[in-house]
């Protein structure tokens, strides 16, 4: 919206939301002398951006040029490679790198994990390692990702004021395009809010918005966990100034279970070994455990790989018309079901942050309907609407490559191979899904928000999940809160040195 008037109010910098992204872009944006004003639409007694759900992992280059390698290679599986610039990418390694270093500086603290790429057979994997955020200091009674809860510490320390229960709903422009301000609504009403210096867009993504999932999305229904506030404002507001998408039709997915009519209609991770992770806890056997589509056919090396597991989901029948892995079912027996809960409890809405409390043995959601049960794989199948000769034959040729120890149809991973068995079998449909979009308004080295015309928006930043530089493959666990920290340091510390405004 071009701007004409007087402002209400101007500072330096304002950064629009306040989750790992915006807290980083406001911190350094103060550390470099600005004047940081933060809008954040949710409320300060319910602040949940998708930050707070996270477990707190993030990835860091051991080795920069094997980091450029390993993220031109994912670029280059669907032949994006060709598009982006290569300072992006560089800048993207050198500043992921720097991490613990800024941590170390600000008083973070965290554990380095042995996680390497998620993709070994792209050159450079083996260069990336995942760290894990640990508890420092938070807002009082703060319960979530610790690495959020720091990052919301930094923010009190230095007295950055944040205005809370406040919508960004237009990005102000001069006649020439630059961005000058942002106009909110809130509890003051509508005010206009003028800059020196640089807006930083750091307000999520679209996963909340159903029109604009629909729209951009491969398939319907995805669902996703995490914030409701996430409804693609950024997204909007970008377009609106003449921004250039990027990413739309990709996400960092999973399968994910949806357990509606408990107060809350998002989607949640499934704990798929019961440990914790995607795989069984060291010196212990994975429970019995399958995927299977709706024909009651595995189709998949379970559990697929944790970022791109969902990719197998998509693939539409043109004769039947229909998409037979959409929902997937999760096959287990009694072991798996009292091993542990089937959602995760260290993060996600079952987390911390308590969106629902998911029953330690699993019974509640079991008497509720979430969960499928029978004594026979038959009756089973017959619950879930598949076909029961099919589904007995498949645990069955499963349980033999389980006896054999070698998995000769999809070759999964010896040491999960245990047989289907026990007095009770279960059941439970799971979805494409995942924590986070990734698309919108492609960005640069510097976190300018580029232009559809060609060059980048003046004043204009971004940082986050809105626009990320992750397309189609997501690098390994952590690669978001990794790109929020990167990036809200880069758009922080470029929009408190923009002197390009005029007002």
């Amino acid at each position: 919206m071009q701007h004409t008037g007087p402002f209400d109010r101007t500072v330096d910098v304002v950064v629009l939301g306040l989750g790992d992204a915006g807290a980083v872009a406001a911190v350094t944006a103060h550390d470099e002398g600005a004047e940081v004003l933060v809008i954040e639409k949710q409320p300060a007694d319910d602040h949940r951006p998708n930050s707070r759900y996270a477990a707190g992992f993030f990835l860091v280059p051991e080795d920069v040029d094997g980091a450029v390698e390993y993220l031109s290679a994912l670029y280059a599986v669907n032949g994006e490679l060709a598009t982006i610039d290569p300072d992006l990418i560089r800048t993207w390694a050198e500043e992921t790198a720097a991490t613990p270093a800024w941590l170390d500086r600000h008083g973070g603290k965290y554990l380095k994990l042995d996680i390497r790429g998620e993709h070994p057979t792209l050159s450079g994997h083996e260069s990336i390692r995942v760290y894990k955020a640990q508890p420092t200091s938070g807002p009082d009674g703060y319960t979530g990702c610790p690495m959020h809860g720091f990052l919301r510490s930094l923010v009190t320390e230095r007295g950055i004021e944040v205005r809370y229960a406040t919508a960004a709903t237009w990005l102000l422009t001069d006649a020439r395009g630059a961005v000058v301000g942002v106009e909110t609504d809130g509890a003051d009403g509508v005010r206009r809010i003028g800059i020196r210096r640089g807006v930083v867009l750091a307000v999520g993504g679209y996963e909340a918005d159903e029109r604009l999932k629909t729209h951009y999305l491969p398939v319907t229904p995805v669902h996703f966990y995490g914030t409701e506030h996430n409804t693609g404002d950024g997204i909007v507001m970008a377009t609106e100034i003449g921004a250039e998408l990027w990413h739309m039709n990709v996400w960092p997915g999973h399968f994910v279970a949806r357990f509606p009519g408990d107060g809350y209609t998002g989607g949640t991770a499934v704990d798929l070994w019961g440990s914790g992770r995607f795989g069984p806890a060291e010196g212990e056997p994975a429970p019995g455990s399958i995927f299977v589509d709706g024909s009651g056919r595995r189709f998949i090396r379970e559990p697929g790989k944790q970022h791109a597991a969902h990719l197998a989901l998509l693939a539409m029948d043109a004769d039947q018309l229909t998409y037979p892995r959409i929902p997937t079912w999760w096959i287990f027996d009694q072991a798996r079901f009292e091993r542990a809960t089937l959602v995760p409890t260290y993060s996600g809405p079952a987390g911390p942050v308590r969106d629902y409390a998911w029953s330690a043995d699993n019974e509640a959601e079991l008497r509720r309907g979430w969960i499928h049960s029978a004594r026979s794989i038959p009756d089973l199948a017959r619950s879930c609407g598949l076909d029961p000769v099919v589904l007995e034959q498949t645990v069955s040729r499963y349980n033999q490559h389980c006896a054999a120890g070698v998995d000769a149809d999809f070759g999964r991973d010896p040491v999960t191979l245990t047989p289907l068995g026990g007095d009770r079998y279960f059941a439970v449909p799971l979805w494409p899904g995942g924590s986070h979009t990734v698309g919108g308004p492609r960005r640069d080295a510097k976190a300018r928000v580029a232009a559809i015309r060609g060059g980048s928006i003046d004043n204009l930043y971004s940082a986050g999940e809105l626009g990320s530089i992750h397309g189609l493959l997501y690098p390994t666990g952590g690669g978001s809160i990794a790109e929020c920290l990167a990036f809200g340091r880069i758009a922080g510390r470029n929009a408190a040195a923009d002197r390009t405004v005029i007002s």
